[in-house]
């Protein structure tokens, strides 16, 4: 009986004991949950990302991509703990793509496509990937494939657009665009690729206008489309409007030389000729040898009557392009402006021999006929 009653107390006290010692033991080594770890560190990679953002939107590059950095070593130390997560393949082929790391934003994007062959997302983004590396003809058969699998992709429809650009007749990116802004109606990307090729691939610049004015209705901040709607107001007779424009656009990056031309030339017809000699003075700080800046400052100072500037930059421009027509019929309207007919008639007879259309009519009229 006394036998019993030992062993009975033993396991009791034994009973009793095995949840503290358990507890001291979990307390001294506190075991990781690698779901919690895993989670941990997808959230750490995307505040980064977040950051980086915040650094791009100040034009601080070389912090964004500090941030983009940090964020896939996160991603990939949570891809050692779950290769098998969806979203962190997506975090880490697209934090690979903001620091132009393609090679390795086209492996993160296959192992997506991996998990995930049913869904256009993975494809598309692989198709972009390839697109910067120059791989054509597969970037092409990804935004297919996409379009194929959802056909409301709207991004692929937009980045097979792109894609094809480059081919003479542009008729397939101009249903890939309208497409894309058919899916999503504030889709501001196809609006403003669209305008472009309206503007320079058709010459319609009223529509070029109307697909302009939608993106910057859908994004005021767009800069670029401020300088394609200012190319297009000018093209349109709108030179105020379109000095307005490349105003905002300049004020954002100060170093375009076509902003500047454009600009330049649209203060001339507006009688703004001191700012049209600044802005070709910056762009010939720029490209000292940029024959067009030279014909227009001479043109812009020619009316401002400093004659004798007009025409050293006008015999600039012909040195440096001596078949440049504009440049004739520019000097001879400097040269009949400061008394010198002979010299402007030789002038236009140049320009009438290099095919300028505008050449002969003035040479009727300030030359007669029979000096053709």
């Amino acid at each position: 009986m006394l036998k019993k009653l030992r062993l009975l107390i033993l396991l009791l006290v034994s009973f009793l004991l095995s949840p503290i010692i358990a507890f001291s033991q979990d307390a001294e080594k506190p075991k990781n949950d690698p779901i919690d770890l895993f989670n941990a560190l997808l959230a750490s990679g995307n505040a980064k990302c977040d950051s980086a953002v915040a650094h791009k939107k100040n034009k601080d590059e070389k912090g964004a991509e500090k941030f983009y950095l940090n964020a896939i070593k996160d991603f990939k130390k949570a891809a050692k703990i779950n290769n098998t997560s969806l979203p962190l393949y997506y975090a880490i082929a697209t934090a690979q793509f903001k620091v132009k790391d393609f090679k390795g934003s086209e492996k993160s994007w296959k192992s997506a496509m991996d998990l995930d062959s049913i869904h256009s997302d993975p494809i598309r983004e692989h198709g972009k990937v390839l697109f910067q590396l120059a791989k054509y003809e597969e970037a092409l058969a990804d935004f297919n494939k996409a379009i194929n699998i959802n056909f409301d992709d709207a991004e692929a429809f937009y980045e097979r657009g792109k894609l094809k650009e480059s081919a003479k007749d542009k008729t397939e990116t101009f249903v890939d665009y309208t497409r894309a802004i058919e899916i999503k109606s504030n889709y501001e990307d196809p609006y403003l690729r669209r305008g472009i090729l309206y503007n320079n691939f058709k010459k319609d610049y009223v529509l070029a206008l109307n697909d302009l004015n939608k993106v910057i209705e859908i994004n005021k901040d767009n800069v670029e489309a401020y300088l394609w709607r200012g190319k297009a107001k000018f093209n349109t007779g709108d030179f105020k409007g379109a000095e307005k424009d490349l105003s905002r656009f300049i004020d954002d990056d100060a170093f375009n030389i076509d902003a500047l031309i454009t600009r330049g030339a649209s203060r001339i017809n507006i009688n703004k000729n001191s700012g049209a000699v600044e802005d070709f003075d910056n762009v010939l700080k720029l490209d000292p040898k940029n024959y067009i800046a030279y014909m227009n400052r001479g043109t812009a100072k020619g009316g401002m009557k400093n004659f004798e500037g007009a025409l050293k930059d006008l015999d600039m421009a012909i040195a440096l392009k001596f078949d440049y027509s504009p440049a004739y019929i520019n000097r001879a309207a400097v040269k009949l402006a400061s008394g010198d007919k002979k010299g402007a008639c030789k002038d236009l007879q140049r320009a009438d021999g290099l095919n300028n259309e505008k050449a002969f009519p003035l040479i009727e009229k300030y030359c007669g006929e029979s000096t053709r």
